[in-house]
């Protein structure tokens, strides 16, 4: 085997996005560095907290389905920029990014928490598919699915309701729109993972966590990118 080819892995092969010097991934370290990432979060909805709470006033009130949710970054500035360019513009190298770190978190849930039986990426309806192209979700899964034994489970929810754009909704209305969105086949997993890139109110994760408990999940936790 030649240097080279044992160098290979450790040599970048592409240029940030953000900066333009060569990288390992199209975020380069440097850069990565300007994602905010909140230390002190709820622990049921991963909303970024100021005090030493433990809850938000929102999940003392009225909890959320879910019961643990986990959250890599802030969703504003750099890495709201980022989400975009990735959903949006078909820059799938952002997407790849992105899953490496998700994979990183994954891990150490898995070793603080125990293992999960599932992973299920909130699903797209069949028109917002075809109009995008690809599932962001499922690109985010891409590592975790390669270098883990987890279930990638694509297929036991559906989404059924064309909801409209719900970053154009208030709370209220986003709660009706995603209403009865999914469905689910009967299911008999003890701990799932669900898996979106940005929560923002949290309702179609909410939403999507009542339908997995109502097709016979015991308890389910939520992670993503990002949290609003």
């Amino acid at each position: 085997m030649g240097i080279y080819t044992r160098l290979a892995p450790f040599i970048p092969k592409q240029s940030c996005v953000l900066c333009t010097e060569r990288s390992i991934f199209c975020v380069c370290e440097y850069c990565e560095q300007s994602l905010q990432v909140s230390q002190h979060r709820c622990r049921s909805c991963a909303v970024p907290l100021n005090s030493d709470l433990h809850f938000c006033g929102a999940c003392l009130t009225h909890a959320p389905l879910f019961a643990n949710a986990y959250a890599l970054y802030d969703y504003s500035g750099v890495c709201a920029n980022l989400i975009k360019r990735f959903k949006f513009d078909h820059q799938l190298c952002i997407g790849d990014f992105f899953a490496h770190k998700l994979h990183e978190k994954y891990l150490n849930l898995v070793s603080d928490q125990g293992e999960y039986d599932a992973i299920i990426p909130l699903p797209l309806s069949a028109n917002r598919l075809r109009e995008r192209g690809y599932n962001q979700t499922h690109e985010l899964l891409r590592v975790i699915a390669k270098k883990s034994n987890i279930l990638i489970d694509r297929t036991s929810v559906k989404r059924i309701k064309l909801t409209r754009a719900l970053s154009t909704l208030n709370l209220e209305e986003r709660k009706i729109e995603i209403n009865n969105a999914f469905s689910a086949q009967a299911m008999i997993y003890n701990k799932v993972l669900l898996v979106d890139d940005v929560m923002t109110t949290g309702s179609s994760l909410n939403e999507l966590a009542k339908t997995v408990l109502k097709a016979g999940a015991k308890s389910c936790d939520v992670l993503t990118v990002a949290r609003a």
